[in-house]
């Protein structure tokens, strides 16, 4: 039997407000074993972690992050809108993130780059790319983290510009990413499965292992049933709003 592992979506976020530090540090103290979050570029070329291309839905401001500064990022409330007792939350930069947990050399990252070429043109996907990459290898985190984003360009771009050395994190069915030029079978190294079930059809995974990628599951796992399927059925990973759920769970299971 493979370890199971857990990553933390976005954190916390069933307990938190997404991508903030407070999430991130509740996902590690319950023991996932990875954090998953987001990497938008402000428009004075700072990496920001939030999920949206607007800053609405998680802050009390309103417009693209792409056309905000990082000053104007930072002066933003991303907890208040959720409930009081988390006001003042401030949306991180990657550097503030990895700096935090630098000392921590067991956990796992998951970038999904958002910065999506058909949103913001070539340059600035691919500035934010190569920024993003050069602050992971600042940090010496490329052997402990994954890149991961709906946009096959990206994912091949990475792919190209860094000889091979990151591993790749798609989606399954690959009509789920925009832009594809290769097969991803070429370069995942995992693909998180979508269907209309949380635990997908067995032949899914079957695809991705006969093609030695790894299959993860998201969010949408919840049930105990459904964890122990997705296991059987070879789920190498579950990325949870719950981590600490999951992780019972697994323990439930005895895979934990």
């Amino acid at each position: 039997m493979h370890t199971i592992r857990i990553a933390g979506h976005r954190g916390s976020m069933a307990d938190f407000p997404e991508n903030t530090l407070a999430s991130f540090q509740a996902a590690i103290d319950c023991g996932a074993d990875m954090i998953e979050t987001d990497i938008h570029m402000t428009s004075d070329r700072q990496l920001v972690l939030i999920h949206d291309h607007r800053v609405d839905r998680t802050t009390d401001g309103t417009g693209l992050v792409r056309d905000m500064t990082l000053g104007e990022i930072k002066k933003l409330d991303a907890g208040s809108h959720l409930d009081s007792r988390f006001a003042g939350a401030a949306v991180p930069t990657l550097e503030e993130w990895l700096d935090l947990v630098k000392d921590n050399r067991a956990l796992q990252f998951n970038f999904e780059l958002k910065d999506y070429p058909q949103d913001c043109g070539l340059a600035i996907c691919h500035e934010s790319v190569d920024r993003t990459m050069a602050l992971i290898r600042s940090f010496g985190l490329e052997d402990r983290c994954v890149i991961n984003s709906f946009s096959a360009h990206i994912l091949e771009y990475v792919d190209r510009k860094y000889d091979h050395a990151f591993k790749l994190h798609g989606f399954y069915p690959y009509r789920l990413m925009s832009g594809q030029e290769r097969d991803p079978s070429e370069y995942l190294y995992c693909a998180c499965i979508f269907d209309e079930t949380p635990c997908p059809r067995k032949t899914w995974f079957d695809t991705l292992l006969s093609r030695s990628i790894e299959p993860w599951l998201g969010s949408a796992v919840r049930a105990k049933a459904d964890f122990a399927q997705a296991i059987q059925y070879g789920c190498r990973l579950f990325t949870t709003n719950e981590p600490a759920r999951a992780i019972r769970i697994l323990q439930e299971l005895g895979v934990r």
